[in-house]
This record gives C-alpha cells, sequence and structure tokens, in this order.
C-alpha cells in the first residue's frame, strides 16, 4: 500500500518489519519523526481517521496528531506486514481514582510468538517507545522510565509508568473487541466536547532516545536522562521559536497568534 510506504519513508524506516525488533525501531522513529499535537482541534478544524486523511495530516502537511491517528497509522502498518494486532479502547486516568470518564485513548494489542504487547504512540510525552509486555516484569524504556500492564480483574487492566519508583497510572482498559465506529465516537468526543481535554490546552511534544519535548499551554519542557528544562512562556516570540525551531512545526503568523492569545497566556 503507498500510503504506508510513503508514511515509513518520512519517518526513515526502509527495513521490513518482520520481527518485535523491527516493531520496536518503528516505534521510536515514529515518535522522534511525527509530533503528538491538537493544534488542528484548536485551530477549529476537523479530525478525520480515514486512513488517507491521516497521512495527508501527518505526513503530508506536518501537522502532527493525537491517539486516534497516530494508534491507527501504527495499526495499520502492522496489519499490511502481517502483525497479529488488535486495536484497543482505554479510559484516560492520569492517576486519577474518578473512572467516570469516556473511552477516548486509541492503542493497540499486538500479539507476537503467543505472548501480548501494548503498542502505543499516542500518549503524548508519556507514550512508551518500545512494545510493553503484559505481565507483572517491567519494561524499561528511554529516560529512565519503565511501565507495567497491572491485571486489576478478569480481562481488566491499567498501564502504569514508573519513574523513580513511583507508580503513575496512565488509563484503564479491556480486552474487548472494538470497531471503527467506536474510534468515531470517542475521536468527535475528543475534539467537540466542551470539557475534553484537547479542546481546552495545547499539547504538543516529541520523544526522542535522550530528550523529551513537550509544550502544555504556556509551560515548555525539555526532559533528558538526569534532568528537566521548565520554561514559562511569556513572549509571543518565545511561543513562534519554539514551535517553528524546536519542533519545526510551521503554521502562519495568524494562527501562531491566536494560539498564544488563547492557550498560552490565559493560562
Amino acid at each position: 500500500m503507498e500510503l504506508i510506504k510513503n508514511y515509513l519513508k518520512t519517518i526513515d524506516m526502509h527495513n521490513e518489519l518482520i520481527n518485535l525488533s523491527d516493531v520496536e525501531v518503528l516505534m521510536k522513529k515514529h515518535l522522534q519523526k511525527l509530533p503528538f499535537c491538537n493544534i488542528p482541534v484548536l485551530l477549529g478544524k476537523d479530525i478525520s481517521l480515514d486512513l488517507s486523511k491521516i497521512i495527508e495530516k501527518m505526513i503530508d502537511n506536518k501537522e502532527g496528531g493525537y491517539c486516534f491517528e497516530h494508534n491507527k497509522l501504527i495499526y495499520e502498518t502492522l496489519l499490511f506486514y502481517g502483525f497479529n494486532v488488535k486495536a484497543l479502547f482505554g479510559r484516560v486516568l492520569l492517576n486519577s481514582k474518578n473512572t467516570d470518564v469516556p473511552k477516548t485513548h486509541r492503542f493497540t494489542l499486538l500479539i507476537y510468538e503467543n505472548e501480548k504487547y501494548l503498542i502505543d504512540v499516542g500518549f503524548g510525552f508519556m507514550s512508551p517507545n518500545e512494545p510493553i509486555k503484559f505481565g507483572s516484569t517491567t519494561t524499561k524504556t528511554t529516560l529512565n522510565t519503565s511501565y507495567v500492564i497491572k491485571e486489576t480483574n478478569k480481562d481488566s487492566f491499567e498501564l502504569q509508568l514508573i519513574r523513580n519508583d513511583i507508580f503513575y497510572t496512565l488509563y484503564s482498559f479491556d480486552l474487548h473487541e472494538y470497531n471503527e465506529m467506536d474510534f468515531e465516537v470517542g475521536n468527535f468526543y475528543s475534539y467537540n466536547h466542551k470539557n475534553a481535554n484537547f479542546v481546552n490546552n495545547l499539547v504538543l511534544s516529541t520523544i526522542a532516545d535522550n530528550e523529551i519535548r513537550s509544550l502544555r499551554n504556556n509551560t515548555y519542557y525539555k526532559i533528558f536522562p538526569n534532568n528537566k528544562k521548565e520554561v514559562t512562556i511569556k513572549t509571543l516570540d518565545e511561543f513562534t521559536n519554539i514551535l517553528k525551531y524546536d519542533f519545526d512545526y510551521l503554521i502562519d503568523d495568524k494562527e501562531i497568534k491566536h494560539l498564544f492569545e488563547n492557550f498560552v497566556i490565559l493560562k
């Protein structure tokens, strides 16, 4: 499929996808090259889950995307190369005990050599950059961060991030069957509902082997293996430079000013 091949070429993935190591390389390149971003939402654009539209938005126009786009792209790519994958749906908790939240997070289950792995390149700066194996053992990824999948009840799970021996629950999920219309509903909520996180906050991030860059409203983080740099954005010029030079995110000055006035200086 030309769409998939265009995507792989863009992220400098030139080898065939054959084994689990190849999947890990794919995830790392994807997270480094394609930003997690909701700027199109804040600019009032529709978010289509048609694969050709995702490719156009994320690859051709370099606008980034959020979980429904990132993880559908990974899912379709793994499916294209013959991997045993299943699309899953979760409730974002962010360490909250309140589970009365809608399902708004898409990700992928990979079954490889009779073992189950979680594949997620769409959880912003907290995305794991390699497959997370189901079970009690932790998977150490980049920047001294580990992940573990905790089974809470039969067929119910939580993905937990571990940093400095502190466990942080990202989201809960099950292994039920979901279809594209389920994701369409969750996606519509995510970019339309007045209470949705992506309607009310500016988020932009990329993940490299030794550095995470994360922008949320007026705060910009650079996270390294042993330290973190935090900048509070105060001027339009600062914001413009971060978008253009740190993220290579190119939009016109009018759009940058709109974002700055509504989601940076007001936060």
